[in-house]
C-alpha cells in the first residue's frame, strides 16, 4: 500500500485554513466588529492581501469567538503587529495620531471626555429600570420625560441669551437634585439595596477588567517592578491633580478655562513621565497599542455581532 505524502506548503495551507477560514483568498474574520477593524486597518497601511492576511490571521489568533473582548486583547496584537509590520507602515499607522497629536498616556490636550447631553443624569440612573415593576416603569418614564423637557427649557434659555451659563449651571444642578428626589421615593427599601449592590458588582467587574488587562501589559512590555511602580506612581499623581482641579471647578473657585488648562499640564507632566519610563521597543508596542486602541473605539458596536446573526461574547 503507497503512503500519501504531502508537499509542505500543502499540509501549511490545511492547517492555516483550520484557524483561519478563507473566503475568495483572504482570511476572514467571525466578528463583524473585527472586519470593518481589519478593513479599516488595511486600508489605512496600505496592505497587500498577503499582508492583510498575516494581520487577520493575528487578530483570528487572539480575538476569535468574542475573545476580542476579552483583556489586554489589544497589547497581544500590538505585540505581534511590532515584528510584523515594516518602519513604513508602523509610519501611517501612527500618521492619525501624530496628527491630532494624540498622547501616549492620558486624555488627548487635557480634555476630560465630551459625552452626550444627559449623560450625567443617564449614569446616575444606570441600572434603576432593571429593579423596577412594570408600574413603576410607567412611572420612572414619566419623571425623565418631564425633567427632559425642563432640562431643554433651560439650555434654551442660555441660547437664547435670557440666562446666564452661571445661573443655568444652579438651576440644572437644582433640577437634577429634585429628579434624583423623585426617584428615590419611587423605590423600596429593597431596591435600593439592589440597586446599590448592581452597581458595586458593576463597579468590581470593571476594575478586575482593568486589573487583568495591566496584567497582561506589563507581560508584553516585560516591565521591572522598578517599572510598575513608576508607572502608578504617576498615574496615581496624576488622578489625585486631576481630581483637586475637577473640585475647585466644582466649588467655583477657578472656571472652565483654568481648569482646562490646568488638566493639559497635569497630562502633560503624566506623559512626560511615563515617556521616561519604557525603552524605545516598550514605547514602540505601546504606541502601537495606542493607535489601536484608537481605531477600535469606532467599531466596538456594543453587541459583537458574529457572522450568521450570532452574538459573540462580551468577554
Amino acid at each position: 500500500m503507497k503512503r500519501l505524502i504531502l508537499p509542505i506548503s500543502t499540509l501549511l495551507l490545511m492547517t492555516i485554513g483550520c484557524d483561519n477560514p478563507m473566503v475568495d483568498g483572504r482570511v476572514e474574520l467571525d466578528n463583524s466588529e473585527l472586519q470593518d477593524f481589519s478593513s479599516e486597518l488595511s486600508s489605512d497601511l496600505g496592505l497587500s492581501k498577503t499582508s492583510a492576511n498575516e494581520v487577520n490571521g493575528i487578530l483570528n489568533k487572539h480575538g476569535r469567538r468574542g475573545k476580542h473582548r476579552e483583556p489586554g486583547f489589544l497589547w497581544k496584537v500590538a505585540d505581534e503587529l511590532a515584528d510584523k509590520l515594516s518602519d513604513e507602515e508602523k509610519a501611517r499607522l501612527f500618521e492619525k495620531m501624530e496628527e491630532k497629536e494624540i498622547p501616549l498616556f492620558g486624555n488627548p490636550k487635557g480634555k476630560k471626555g465630551k459625552g452626550k447631553k444627559g449623560g450625567k443624569n443617564r449614569s446616575e440612573f444606570s441600572g434603576i429600570v432593571k429593579v423596577l415593576t412594570d408600574e413603576q416603569k410607567v412611572t420612572f418614564k414619566a419623571i425623565v420625560v418631564a425633567y427632559k423637557e425642563k432640562f431643554k427649557a433651560v439650555h434654551e434659555q442660555v441660547k437664547d441669551g435670557n440666562l446666564s451659563k452661571e445661573d443655568a449651571k444652579a438651576e440644572l444642578d437644582a433640577l437634577t437634585e429634585a429628579m434624583k428626589a423623585e426617584v428615590d421615593a419611587l423605590l423600596t427599601d429593597e431596591q435600593k439595596a439592589e440597586l446599590e449592590q448592581n452597581k458595586a458588582d458593576h463597579q468590581a467587574k470593571r476594575q478586575a477588567y482593568k486589573d487583568s488587562s495591566k496584567a497582561v501589559m506589563i507581560a508584553i512590555l516585560g516591565m521591572t517592578s522598578g517599572q510598575v511602580s513608576e508607572f502608578d506612581t504617576a498615574n496615581q499623581e496624576a488622578r489625585d491633580a486631576a481630581k483637586g482641579l475637577f473640585e475647585k471647578a466644582k466649588n467655583g473657585d477657578i472656571d472652565k478655562d483654568t481648569l482646562r488648562e490646568g488638566l493639559k499640564t497635569i497630562f502633560a507632566t503624566k506623559n512626560e513621565k511615563m515617556s521616561n519610563i519604557f525603552d524605545a521597543n516598550q514605547l514602540e508596542i505601546i504606541k502601537i497599542h495606542k493607535a489601536l486602541e484608537i481605531r477600535m473605539k469606532k467599531h466596538k458596536s456594543g453587541k459583537g455581532k458574529m457572522r450568521g446573526g450570532k452574538k459573540g461574547s462580551k468577554g
